[in-house]
């Protein structure tokens, strides 16, 4: 098996969940640290242009979104269970669009931005703001006022802490719902502007405390340009070659743009070499990159015919 490359930064929540992940399935991975904004010309030329993180790398297979990346890491761990169950996967839905969206708001908002932004310099703010404004275009994160937004997560959370019974949401072990809720606490955490948001809840609390303590797992440093040559010298895993999900009017070997639907709305075309009811992957090739199959998951993303 090739080894298991995150690109992805540190304050970044949806990496937090994969790097949480990785430390709960015990899989050894390298750390590739991009910037935060773009331009990321080592890693633009392995996606296709896909520019939301984290990506996750395995040889010349790109995997975008969290959701892929989660069901790719549960395979590999031999524990594809985390990644099942409707009640587990629709909260985690909810948790990665409705409940991000509250916490955007929440850490967005000028008494929190100040925080943040004080360790930045104003040419580095003015670039941060032109970024995620790009990132948006056409399709806000979010549209919740900041009193909206704190009064949405107050009550999540009180019901949240009095659901809790156990351990982990759903029993003894933890499920995607459990990462994809904890990777958005994680945000309000980590800066102390609006952390005592969370304060009150005890049962909320502990379990935070008992998900953190799985760590990041082991992991090594790696460059982006080693990155990039990994996939260059690299050949894509032999595809599924699944038809199930193929919409109308597509078949394997067209090409096809895969684009989100939701904020950094931007197409990467290639061939289609496979397209499940969960997965989508084309084929693409670069003169940096080579040969390398992208994989994305199909709730979130629309599949067209280039």
């Amino acid at each position: 098996m090739a080894d298991l490359i995150l690109h992805h930064y540190a304050g970044s929540l949806f990496s937090e969940k994969i790097r949480l992940l990785f430390g709960y399935l015990g899989l050894p991975w390298k750390s590739v640290e991009i910037a935060s904004i773009m331009p990321r010309p080592e890693l633009m030329p392995l996606t296709g242009g896909y520019r939301r993180t984290p990506v996750m790398q395995e040889g010349a297979d790109i995997y975008c979104d969290t959701r892929v990346i989660a069901e790719r890491l549960a395979e590999i761990a031999g524990h594809s269970a985390i990644c099942r169950g409707f009640a587990q996967n629709r909260i985690a839905e909810w948790a990665d669009s409705q409940l991000f969206r509250i916490v955007v708001a929440v850490t967005f908002q000028p008494r929190a931005l100040t925080t943040m932004m004080s360790r930045l310099s104003d040419t580095e703010i003015s670039a941060f703001q032109k970024d995620r404004a790009e990132l948006a275009k056409g399709a806000p994160i979010t549209t919740f006022s900041p009193s909206a937004a704190e009064g949405h997560l107050h009550t999540y959370l009180d019901e949240l802490d009095a659901s809790i019974n156990g351990p982990f949401l759903f029993g003894n072990a933890p499920c995607i719902a459990d990462f994809s809720i904890y990777h958005n606490l994680w945000l309000v955490q980590y800066n102390p502007a609006v952390a005592p948001l969370l304060d009150g809840r005890i049962n909320v609390t502990d379990w935070r405390r008992r998900m953190a303590a799985f760590g990041h797992g082991r992991f090594q440093t790696m460059s982006r340009a080693d990155a990039l040559a990994v996939g260059r010298a690299a050949t894509p895993r032999p595809g599924a070659g699944e038809t199930n999900g193929l919409p109308p009017g597509l078949a394997l070997g067209d090409t096809a743009t895969v684009t989100p639907t939701d904020y950094g709305m931007i197409p990467v075309k290639g061939k289609l070499v496979s397209c499940s009811t969960r997965e989508v992957a084309i084929e693409r090739t670069d003169p940096e990159a080579g040969t390398v199959v992208v994989h994305f998951p199909r709730i979130g993303f629309v599949v067209d015919k280039a």
